[in-house]
């Protein structure tokens, strides 16, 4: 029976002949696909962790050495200083120093001449011995607002004015009254009048109110009446009023 059981054709035969060739030849491919895989990542493993350029650790690194770029030895640097109207060439290591300018001299007037205060400029004002540039502005200045200087002692009114120069200075001044500026009161408007160093807004606003009831001013009597006025006002201002 059992002979019978394992009997085979021949036919049979060569079919699990060929079952058995192909199952064992399937297992000694996967057995072989397999080793190479495990040997190549052993050696990818190997020179990552021992690569080719890495040099032995007994040999000792080269030492690194910095490039710098050859350079020309440094030149002088040449300056031209100008000075004036003149030019001089110096080297770096030249300073180059500038001469104090130098004003022309003054001429000083002499004892006994005199000049007018109210015609001279700035440059007659200088030739006084103790006035210089600043005061002799100062002197102009003062004139143009006033209108005019029509007495010396009015210097002492000037910014910066003290009593030594000021008695220094009045023997070589004079006064024309007839150079002054006046002032017409009738016609006048309010900022004119109060731009005049003795004349103040509360001034001249009560000028402007009389003139405005009484029409037109004849003389400074009508103003003497304004109580805005004292009678010290009167005397400075009175010389530069026109009716």
């Amino acid at each position: 029976m059992w002979k019978d059981f394992f009997y085979f054709s021949h036919r049979e035969r060569q079919g699990i002949l060929l079952l058995i060739a192909l199952i064992i030849g399937i297992l000694a491919g996967k057995w072989l696909f397999s080793r190479n895989k495990t040997e190549a990542v052993e050696k990818e493993t190997a020179v990552v962790e021992n690569p080719v350029s890495e040099k032995p650790p007994s040999e000792k690194p080269e030492k690194y050495v910095p490039f710098f770029p050859k350079q020309s030895p440094p030149t002088k640097r040449k300056t031209f200083v100008r000075e004036e109207t003149r030019t001089y060439y110096n080297t770096r290591d030249t300073v180059a120093h500038r001469s104090p300018a130098v004003y022309p001299k003054t001429e000083k007037l002499v004892q006994g001449t005199v000049i007018e205060l109210n015609t001279a400029d700035t440059t007659d004002l200088k030739k006084i011995p103790g006035i210089g540039p600043a005061f002799a502005r100062r002197i102009v200045q003062y004139r143009n607002l006033l209108g005019g200087y029509h007495r010396i002692e009015q210097l002492q009114e000037v910014y910066g004015m003290y009593e030594e120069l000021y008695e220094k200075i009045t023997p070589f001044l004079t006064i024309d009254g007839q150079q002054l500026t006046q002032i017409s009161v009738n016609s006048t408007s309010l900022d004119q009048l109060r731009a005049h160093p003795y004349i103040n807004f509360y001034h001249a606003k009560a000028i402007i109110e009389l003139r405005k009831k009484k029409g037109r001013l004849e003389n400074i009597g009508e103003l003497q009446l304004l109580e805005e006025f004292t009678p010290a006002d009167w005397l400075r201002i009175a010389p530069y009023l026109a009716f």
